[in-house]
């Protein structure tokens, strides 16, 4: 080992800033080559590097049969390349300004014609439900009103909503059976269709 090389490891593990310097300037040799495309983790290797340099020369690893900056170069290839095999197993998080807006679920083909489907089944059964059950329906899907509101508006108890409101659920229920017996669960074609 060269007394300027024995010095420097000396000063970079006492922070001397000459020393540093010049151990940062043989890593950024090797990082910034063009052909590694760190980019923004060009700093983060460099760190990495400077970890296990410091780890290295405080175990006294460095015996100085090559000259300190071969030393640094290599310590710095051995980052890039782990560097690179880390980067390729697993793919670097995406930018917030990358990731794209949630989809609209009615952009999916098959849940668009589920969606389809559905609707034109309950229009199906609303329309074979007698007047007072699509009232009833309407006010409570569609305007979202509670029992008791429904009640005051209809100038009855909620008790007796509620009552109403199982047995047109019951009467539905039988609509969606008649109109989806034998076809899977799909709504009949209506005639002229």
């Amino acid at each position: 080992m060269t007394a300027s090389d024995d010095a420097c490891v000396r000063g970079f593990l006492e922070g001397d800033g000459a020393s540093v310097r010049q151990i940062d300037v043989w890593i950024g040799q090797v990082l910034r080559y063009p052909g590694l495309r760190f980019g923004n983790d060009v700093e983060d290797v460099a760190q990495q590097v400077r970890r296990k340099l410091l780890i290295s020369f405080r175990g006294g690893r460095f015996q100085g049969t090559a000259s300190l900056r071969t030393y640094v170069w290599r310590a710095a290839q051995h980052a890039a390349i782990d560097h690179s095999r880390h980067r390729r197993t697993r793919p670097s998080p995406l930018s917030i300004d990358d990731v794209a807006e949630p989809s609209d679920p009615a952009v999916s083909p098959e849940k668009a014609l589920l969606q389809r489907e559905r609707r034109a089944l309950f229009g199906l059964v609303l329309g074979r439900l007698e007047e007072p059950c699509r009232e009833l329906f309407s006010l409570i899907v569609f305007d979202q009103l509670s029992y008791a509101e429904i009640a005051r508006r209809l100038r009855t108890t909620e008790g007796a909503i509620k009552v109403r409101a199982l047995r047109c659920r019951e009467k539905a229920v039988l609509e969606y059976k008649s109109v989806t017996l034998g076809r899977g669960g799909r709504p009949l074609q209506e005639e002229g269709e």
